[in-house]
């Protein structure tokens, strides 16, 4: 059986197959969501909305302009 545990709560989440490295699945004892990072061995981290970098990117405001 293919396992790998929860980043979350370390729980063993089980696979009936193995899983494709960017596929995202629900952790079914804390509800986190995770993704696949890696399949030797199975890696998972929690999944987030957007890429970190653009995430970062997007918070940053232009400075403000000043009287010229």
């Amino acid at each position: 059986m293919l396992k790998s545990v929860c980043p979350e709560c370390d729980a063993d989440v089980r696979f009936t197959s193995m899983p494709k490295v960017g596929q995202r699945l629900t952790c079914s004892t804390c509800h986190s969501v995770l993704t696949v990072i890696d399949q030797h061995p199975i890696e998972l981290d929690w999944a987030f909305l957007e890429p970190f970098e653009a995430s970062i990117s997007n918070n940053r405001r232009p400075p403000p302009k000043r009287g010229v």
